[in-house]
């Protein structure tokens, strides 16, 4: 059977402590994290993880409301290794190995930190493989600015006597490592298909995740949520809903899953049984959106004009919601978008 390609959605969301998130370190911490094989990711015994073809790409060619993103591919360099064939009618020791390389690409709106990812093979890597792979890459860049202030600040003190030298425990006060998770976006009718398999709910959680520094436009009761979690600073808020004797309402159930996971800033988890008496269970990978595709470009730069093109069909028709995006983002956005075109 051939492999299917299916795109995937997420929303990625990167901090730097409390206050400053992936636009503020683009330049210095977030972009050269995706340079092709500038860092490697070694897995013992599993293979090695590195991105490849990876570039800026501008998806809408407008000066006052352009839209850029970094496309590219992650791959997973490894060994195949068998021990037996079966032949002549039973089983023959023959071992061999075959060095392949397979690879998933993907697109990263900078406007609206939406993620688009695309397995390009079977055995390719998933989107939990990307996510460990760029938050392992945005820790390695993150330490290597750290140490490029540093040593710029000790050629400048080899200069002038009178400056100091810059140490690197003040550099991390200012500069907080990154934390980056990746929340699948998700599928309302897959959602609502999976509430209904459900016979009766003992358990609802919601946890509200950390933003892009985005408004929360939930409805109120998780939009007061949202500015709790902000007002005592912490890095996600949650709230259960539990009624093992009687269940939840199911429609209420939906109708609060749905507003929690419309921006892809929340995790769900769902308990119950099903039509059976047996135990189900649910997260958002259980409900999250994909497109299947008949075929996708293998230059990523025009992979990732389909994929934004699938994205805005989702967008119009409302599949996806959008976040309302801070005009310090939207500067940022249009300061790299002028830099692109002016082939800075």
């Amino acid at each position: 059977m051939a492999f299917v390609k299916r795109i995937e959605f997420g929303n990625y969301t990167l901090k730097f402590g409390n206050e400053e998130v992936l636009l503020d370190h683009f330049d210095n911490i977030v972009f050269p994290s995706f340079l092709e094989m500038k860092y490697k990711r070694v897995l013992k015994d599993k293979g090695d993880y590195f991105f490849l073809d990876t570039k800026l790409v501008i998806l809408n060619d407008d000066d006052k409301d352009p839209i850029v993103g970094v496309s590219g591919r992650i791959v997973k360099n490894t060994m195949l290794h068998r021990e037996q064939i079966f032949s002549g009618g039973g089983l023959v020791d023959d071992e061999k190995e075959l060095e392949t390389a397979p690879s998933s690409s993907f697109l990263l709106i900078l406007n609206n930190h939406r993620l688009m990812f695309c397995r390009e093979m079977s055995g390719a890597p998933t989107l939990q493989n990307f996510q460990s792979t760029s938050d392992c890459f945005l820790k390695l860049s993150h330490k290597d600015y750290i140490n490029r202030i540093h040593d710029e600040s000790k050629i400048a003190k080899e200069k002038d006597d009178k400056l100091k030298i810059i140490t690197k425990v003040s550099i991390r006060t200012k500069i907080s490592r990154p934390y980056l998770r990746i929340t699948p976006l998700a599928d309302k009718q897959d959602l609502n298909s999976f509430v209904n398999r459900f016979k009766h709910i003992d358990h609802l959680s919601i946890k509200l995740l950390p933003t892009n520094r985005e408004e929360i436009d939930n409805d109120d009761f998780w939009s007061d949520f949202g500015h709790r979690r902000d007002l005592l600073n912490s890095k996600s808020t949650r709230v259960d809903f539990s009624n093992p004797k009687e269940g939840l309402d199911s429609e209420a159930v939906l109708t609060q899953a749905r507003s929690a996971t419309n921006l892809g800033n929340s995790e769900i988890n769902l308990k119950g049984q099903d039509n059976q008496g047996g135990t189900l269970k649910g997260t958002n990978e259980d409900f999250s959106l994909t497109v299947d595709l008949e075929d996708l470009p293998k230059n990523p730069a025009l992979a990732a004009i389909i994929k934004f093109r699938e994205f805005r069909h989702l967008v119009n028709t409302g599949i996806i919601s959008l976040p309302v995006v801070a005009v310090e983002a939207t500067d940022k956005v249009i300061e790299i978008y002028n830099r692109l075109k002016n082939g800075l």
